[in-house]
């Protein structure tokens, strides 16, 4: 059951997500952003977490192989 997030909840997850889409050079408005704040809502819908917490839950959380143009 999603739970309601408080303001201080979205930063720390927009936070969370800004730092990982840094760490991959991921763009943040890119699929792969996507993804991984879905990851960062499921591990809260589990337990409140600070940012490094996320982080550190994500941490084999990679984002997919590009694809290479020939």
């Amino acid at each position: 059951m999603r739970q309601a997030y408080s303001p201080d909840d979205v930063d720390v997850m927009r936070g969370a997500l800004d730092v990982w889409c840094a760490l991959h050079n991921v763009g943040k408005d890119g699929a792969e952003a996507d993804r991984a704040a879905r990851r960062i809502l499921d591990l809260m819908d589990r337990k409140k977490c600070s940012a490094d917490e996320l982080l550190a839950q994500l941490g084999d959380f990679r984002p997919e192989p590009r694809q290479r143009a020939f």
